[in-house]
């Protein structure tokens, strides 16, 4: 796919020069020909042969330069379609199997169910549910309505967040052991939306009222004593330091914000599984494609089930779980090599440090110990701790 855009950037850059090359041209042709119309249309002068000589032969430059760019452009356009037919041509019946699913119609359908409940298509999830023959708790219904009502009143024109900060402040001990700052996040959103509406005295009021309880955490003290010098630019917050609080951006950011807060309260990831598990597998596909074809070309079969034949390079966006690479191996590490810590600090996989302890010549040091690879300190396999990251 980067490869596309990439040929996609060229072609767009080389058709803007085309274009140019070509206006210029034809500027010149209308040139020559407006020089000639003045000499012929002059009772002063005889028809200045010359002019139209050099007209003529401008158009006919001018001709051939615009059709050689067309031409041009023609094959590139041509090759970067095959190139986008190339790449998207993939032959699925490869990496398919209706066996896979087999056993798993119900978790499949809750999977979709719960996509459609976390869109907010509610109309669509209840017609689902019932034609696969599934329960829609309406607690769930009930509580993703509540989400995308207040969702639409903090994007709504108005940029309400009454209820966004009721709720918030219903869930403050919940939000607390999860690590959330949505309370704060809201509390500023509408001291500065009163501040921009001019209502000084009741932005002020409101800090008061509010900011007090977020004083014992420096990170939220430090912001909070450096909103405090915004009444000096009341009358130009725009060009004031504090501009960049009131960017466009920020109400999306803090939808966004309460919408991760609310799934995470209620145990919920805060993007969908199932949106996620299809862009995945839609960015591995053609890597799997591609490794199965010269599988069954080379008449070879892939032995391990529950791992991919080669690893497929994801965005950082969906990388939920910490991958550590042994410095010595250079593998990632699994359940069946995990990473151990050396008593210095030093990390390595079990499959390296079992082939430490094997690699030392009896006699040498006492029976059992070896040196770390990256530092003096000895080590045996019993004084290493497995790694949980």
């Amino acid at each position: 796919m980067d490869s596309l855009i990439r040929d996609c950037d060229k072609l767009a850059k080389h058709q803007l020069s085309s274009t140019q090359k070509s206006l210029n041209s034809i500027d010149l042709a209308l040139q020559a020909l407006q020089t000639a119309k003045q000499s012929i249309q002059t009772p002063s002068t005889v028809v200045n042969s010359e002019s139209l000589v050099k007209a003529k032969s401008q158009i006919d430059k001018t001709q051939t330069l615009v059709s050689d760019q067309l031409r041009e452009l023609y094959t590139n356009v041509s090759k970067y379609g095959k190139h986008v037919e190339k790449t998207f041509k993939l032959d699925l019946s490869v990496v398919s199997t209706s066996r896979a699913f087999e056993d798993k119609r119900l978790e499949l359908g809750q999977a979709v169910l719960q996509h459609f409940l976390r869109e907010g298509d509610f109309e669509l999830a209840r017609g689902f549910a019932e034609e696969a023959q599934l329960e829609v708790g309406e607690e769930a219904v009930e509580g993703f309505e509540e989400m995308y009502g207040i969702l639409k009143e903090i994007r709504g024109e108005g940029h309400v967040l009454e209820g966004a900060v009721r709720w918030a402040v219903q869930r403050r001990t919940e939000m607390e052991g999860l690590g959330l700052a949505l309370e704060f996040a809201l509390h500023r959103l509408r001291f500065l939306q009163l501040v921009e509406l001019g209502d000084a005295e009741a932005a002020l009021r409101y800090a008061r009222e509010w900011f007090p309880l977020f004083a014992h955490q420096r990170e939220h003290m430090d912001e909070i004593e450096h909103l405090m010098g915004i009444f000096i630019y009341a009358r130009r917050l725009q060009s004031s330091p504090y501009a960049a609080y009131f960017a466009k951006e920020r109400w999306d950011q803090g939808a966004r914000l309460f919408a991760a807060a609310f799934c995470a309260v209620r145990g919920l990831a805060s993007v969908s599984p199932l949106g996620v598990s299809v862009d995945a597998g839609a960015s591995a596909l053609p890597v799997v494609c591609k490794v199965q074809g010269l599988m069954r070309d080379r008449r070879v079969e892939w032995s391990q089930q529950n791992e991919l034949a080669v690893e497929v390079p994801l965005p950082d966006a969906m990388r939920f779980h910490s991958v550590f690479a042994c410095p010595v191996s250079k593998e990632q590490t699994s359940p069946e090599n995990p990473p151990m810590a050396m008593p210095c600090g030093h990390v390595v996989c079990r499959a390296s440090l079992e082939k430490l302890s094997r690699g030392l010549r009896p006699g040498t040091v006492a029976s059992g110990r070896f040196k770390c690879p990256y530092c003096p300190a000895m080590s045996t396999m019993a004084e290493a701790k497995k790694v949980h990251f």
